[in-house]
């Protein structure tokens, strides 16, 4: 029957009604145009171009130890230094400025495609609500993902290697590198729920950037800090180091609440997002 008619019928039911199709249209955004060069091209430029510059000071360390300006102890402490330095950079860019990319990403999500009609449009035939939200939520994801986590931190370890002369233990960094995604995650499901809740941009990009630079609401109170993303990949103080650092190092975490507390969030963002979305008049 397909191979006589241009519509196929989907197999989606329920909540997930139209999800696959819809899916496809959003991921198109990604891959069928030049938006995943720009992603990677961008960060690339910013988050490893940051990094590189304090990883290669590692060899004019070398350098000074060979012509003999540093003793051989002072140089390896310097090369560890620089080393941890370079990482601390990587990681505390990513959880900035690619969490200000994120809210740039997810911010016409929806208040877009509602003010130009598009939604309505779509929501017109047989698509559940859901399934338009989490299409969106699933394909940023999949972008971000690749383009944003995985690409940038491939990059990362080749700088750092060649900064430093050492290897990180792969589980290690891929797992800081697992931290860096669900903070993004964090500030993209984040930013869905607000695009439900509000119908102009301000509103989005205001909170969500507040939210993104708010990690010194850490230093007034520590709870705050505990149940917020922040942590994952920043230090918030002496005895709250980053734990995606810690993680790239193979060292153990102090606590996992962070972690825990993100992944709630999210969870609850989303499902936010949903029920206001359920009661959207079009």
């Amino acid at each position: 029957m397909a191979s006589n008619s241009n519509l196929q019928v989907a197999g989606d039911r329920g909540n997930l009604r139209g999800f696959g199709n819809l899916f496809r249209k959003e991921n198109h955004q990604w891959w069928g145009t030049w938006q995943w060069v720009i992603q990677i091209v961008i960060w690339l430029a910013i988050v490893n171009g940051m990094m590189a510059m304090v990883a290669l000071a590692a060899p004019k360390i070398e350098a000074a130890q060979v012509a003999g300006k540093i003793a051989e102890a002072e140089a390896a402490t310097a090369r560890e230094a620089t080393g941890q330095t370079a990482l601390m950079v990587f990681f505390i860019f990513s959880g900035l400025a690619m969490s200000t990319g994120v809210v740039i990403i997810g911010q016409d999500a929806v208040i877009q495609e509602r003010q130009s009609g598009t939604a309505a449009g779509i929501l017109s035939k047989p698509v559940a609500r859901p399934a338009f939200l989490l299409s969106k939520l699933a394909a940023d994801a999949l972008g971000i993902l690749a383009c944003m986590v995985l690409v940038q931190g491939g990059v990362a370890y080749a700088i750092y290697r060649l900064g430093t002369g050492k290897l990180l233990p792969i589980a290690g960094f891929l797992a800081g590198l697992g931290l860096v995604y669900l903070v993004l995650m964090f500030y993209l499901a984040l930013t869905l729920m607000l695009g439900t809740l509000f119908r102009s941009r301000g509103p989005v990009i205001g909170i969500s950037l507040i939210l993104v630079y708010g990690n010194q609401l850490a230093a007034i109170s520590k709870a705050i800090g505990k149940v917020m993303p922040w942590n994952l990949v920043m230090d918030l103080g002496p005895d709250r180091p980053s734990l995606a650092l810690l993680l790239a190092q193979g060292q153990p975490l102090p606590t996992v609440l962070p972690i825990i507390s993100t992944v709630i969030w999210i969870l609850c963002f989303t499902l936010v997002a949903i029920l206001r979305f359920q009661r959207e008049e079009f």
